[in-house]
């Protein structure tokens, strides 16, 4: 599987957004990219392909990755039911533990492809209202986490790749993997692979199998997974009011958006008032 990008100039955007600054985040989440698969896939036990070779020079990027095909992960899906969300659910509960208190030398400071710092554009794009006033504090309770791994950044539905039962799972696309809390990876990834009954009836269900997926695989490295959990569990209104910070400024009309996420963003407003 090879990935090969020649970026020659700020490249059209179906939503607009095409300007210099777009333009740089993408290259630098090549270079992240294949920082991670350089430096940092093979500490994860979690299924990642394997990198060939990589280069980047100033004409463009290019990676060559193993074929995930080839190794039984030949599904891809646009929604999963609950059941079938539990495999990625267990992969990222793995990929945060084998990564906590990790380094993000050479990949984002902050993981997550909509976080603050980088999206000023669409922060300004949004409509005057409480949760715009309240982007800096959203992003900052999210940062002053003090348990922190690599996230994926990116971790919706479309990243990962199902063998036939959908039981095993690996990931691909880590341009914005970096620094943050795991809750941010889990509160996207549901909202990208879940119907919108699900996400209301089932969220809390999802919570528990990540985070006794992660209890588990926190214990072989001799953490403090209660602490952990906990602190993560209260990040999750936060995390889905962040990604919806995002959405109403980029795309206000997205489908994402949706009861659940509005819910939870509302229920993070509420706790910073009080």
């Amino acid at each position: 599987m090879a990935k090969v990008v020649t970026p020659t100039r700020p490249s059209s955007h179906h939503k607009g957004w095409s300007d210099q600054h777009s333009h740089q985040r993408k290259l630098t989440s090549y270079l992240v990219e294949q920082s991670f698969y350089q430096q940092y896939a093979r500490i994860t036990k979690a299924d990642v392909p394997k990198l060939i070779a990589c280069s980047h020079t100033q004409k463009g990027f290019i990676t060559i990755l193993e074929d995930l095909n080839g190794r039984g992960y030949s599904n891809r899906h646009e929604q999963l039911s609950v059941n079938q969300s539990i495999s990625v659910l267990q992969w990222l509960a793995r990929f945060h533990a084998d990564f906590y208190t990790c380094s993000s030398e050479k990949l984002w400071p902050q993981g997550a492809y909509w976080h603050l710092a980088t999206r000023s554009a669409e922060l300004q794009a949004m409509e005057e209202g409480p949760l715009k006033d309240a982007a800096t504090k959203i992003d900052i309770t999210l940062q002053q986490a003090t348990a922190k791994t690599l996230i994926h950044g990116d971790a919706k539905v479309a990243n990962f790749c199902f063998d036939d039962s959908a039981g095993k799972v690996a990931a691909v696309d880590f341009q914005y993997v970096g620094a943050g809390a795991g809750i941010v990876d889990i509160a996207y990834f549901m909202g990208s692979a879940l119907s919108q009954k699900d996400q209301a009836n089932h969220y809390e269900y999802c919570l528990d199998i990540y985070f006794d997926a992660l209890a588990a695989a926190l214990n072989k490295h001799d953490c403090d997974s209660e602490r952990i959990i906990n602190e993560w569990r209260a990040l999750y209104p936060f995390a889905c009011a962040d990604f919806l910070r995002f959405l109403k400024g980029w795309s206000p009309s997205h489908w994402k958006i949706n009861p659940h996420l509005l819910s939870q963003s509302r229920h993070a407003l509420s706790l910073l008032k009080a």
